[in-house]
């Protein structure tokens, strides 16, 4: 067990109780009005909110310091071993969250996961946390790893998602514990999708609301199905779909069902896929790219799924990281591809598998450091394969492999089915170093797979190799 206590020297320590030992507090606590306010252990480490004339601070055990965060402590309380506030701020553990607001934070009930204040629903697992403000804050609901609001359910995994095609997962549970508020799981739910009919692709309206039809749960044994996600806020009267995932009425934008922030309805077009700009700023996936050029922006196309485009100055694409900073949702952003360079950037091949720049290679619109720019030469795409080669290696971009065995200096395609390098022989149909093969005698002997070299030959039939001896 172990404990602070203020020793002989005035100095703050960690004292365990059964050892002995004793080890300072670093961060720079004072004795002066030292109190401990609460305390928690994860493992053997001890967790604390401490107190001292300066304020309020957080010991972080895994530093062994402690880190003044608030000075109010009149207002401050520790609300879980996660969360505490002041009067401004709620704080997890030591850091502020921007905009909160501590007088109507609450953890929600039934679900380890969920709290909420009036603008954000706070997730929380044991190794995540960010905010939430895609949701109606007055009208959310826990159950376990599942949370709602009227229109849209969510679920936390790895982070928080929409899962409006699992209701019925739910639905049953919240008509027994919460039948008094009007959400989707009553047959009288304002916004119902029954009798929908098309606008356009994906969009679709009932008398009352505009919904953005996706398919749910389908495999090679079970037909998808269809789910209704409500736009929620959109104008009926001034709606328009402008292709298929974006549209607008008179005072907002919108990426499927979700709200585009700060998008000009007047002056919005999309540009392919996920991709859309305004007069003034860039979208990708609904999110405004803040960087970015909209007047010289440009989309790779065929590559929307990896966010491949640039402007005068930089080139992006597509990561999974936080929607804003320090505590956002995180979701598909478009990121500056750091050193890329805008003037000399180009795929090598349509789906951008590769593409390279004056210095780099990039698999994937990521930079290899391994490829050499100077001798990279793209062999052939065989979806899902897409093969090439450089002075080092031979590689494949469907599973970022490098071939074993195969040197780049020497190795030569003879044709997409096969290749060889001075000592081995390579078939691009199997991905396979082929030892047995004689490389100074191989040769192919017709458009469809025939090969031979000194002790055998081969044929290709339904993506196996076959060989016989001569």
């Amino acid at each position: 067990m172990n404990k602070f206590i203020v020793d002989e020297d005035l100095q703050v320590i960690l004292q365990n109780e059964e050892e002995g030992a004793t080890t300072p507090i670093k961060g720079g606590i004072t004795a002066q009005d030292f109190e401990v306010i609460s305390t928690y252990t994860k493992g053997w480490l001890t967790f604390a909110y401490l107190r001292d004339c300066q304020g309020i601070w957080w010991f972080n055990a895994r530093k062994n310091k402690a880190s003044l965060f608030s000075r109010d402590t009149e207002a401050f309380r520790v609300i879980d071993e996660d969360y505490c506030c002041d009067s401004q701020y709620v704080y997890l553990e030591d850091q502020a969250v921007p905009d909160s607001d501590p007088n109507s934070f609450r953890l929600l009930p039934d679900t380890p996961y969920f709290a909420q204040d009036q603008r954000y629903l706070y997730v929380k697992s044991s190794t995540h946390f960010h905010l939430f403000e895609d949701i109606d804050t007055n009208a959310v609901i826990a159950h376990h790893d599942y949370c709602t609001d009227k229109d849209h359910l969510f679920h936390m995994s790895s982070s928080l998602r929409y899962a409006n095609g699992e209701k019925d997962e739910v639905r049953a549970w919240l008509q027994e514990h919460h039948p008094d508020v009007p959400g989707w799981w009553h047959a009288h739910y304002a916004h119902s999708a029954e009798g929908a009919t098309q606008l356009r692709g994906n969009w679709v309206e009932t008398a009352s609301s505009i919904f953005y039809r996706t398919e749910w749960g389908g495999t090679y044994r079970r037909e998808a199905k269809a789910v209704f996600n409500l736009v929620r806020g959109a104008d009926r009267s001034t709606f328009e779909a402008l292709d298929e995932q974006f549209a607008r009425d008179q005072q907002r934008v919108y990426f499927q069902w979700r709200t585009v922030k700060g998008a000009d309805p007047d002056t919005f077009q999309p540009l392919g896929g996920p991709f859309g700009r305004d007069g003034n700023h860039v979208y990708y996936n609904g999110y405004r790219v803040g960087e970015a050029d909209a007047r010289q922006f440009e989309v790779f196309a065929g590559t929307e799924h990896l966010g491949l485009s640039k402007d005068q100055h930089h080139v992006y694409r597509a990561e999974v990281v936080r929607t804003s900073q320090p505590f956002g949702h995180p979701d598909d952003v478009l990121q500056i591809i750091k050193g890329a360079d805008a003037a000399t950037f180009e795929l090598i091949t349509p789906s951008g598998s590769w593409a390279v720049d004056a210095d780099r290679v990039y698999l994937w619109g990521k930079p290899n450091k391994h490829i050499d720019q100077a001798s990279f030469t793209h062999l052939f795409d065989a979806d899902p394969q897409s093969w090439a080669m450089d002075q080092n290696g031979l590689y494949n971009a469907n599973g970022k492999r490098t071939i074993k065995g195969v040197n780049g200096s020497t190795f030569v395609m003879l044709n997409p089915y096969w290749g060889k390098d001075e000592h081995v022989v390579f078939s691009f149909v199997t991905g396979s170093v082929y030892k047995s093969g004689d490389a100074a005698t191989f040769q192919v002997t017709d458009d469809i797979g025939g090969a031979e070299d000194a002790l055998f030959r081969y044929t290709v039939e339904g993506g196996t190799v076959r060989k016989k001896k001569r």
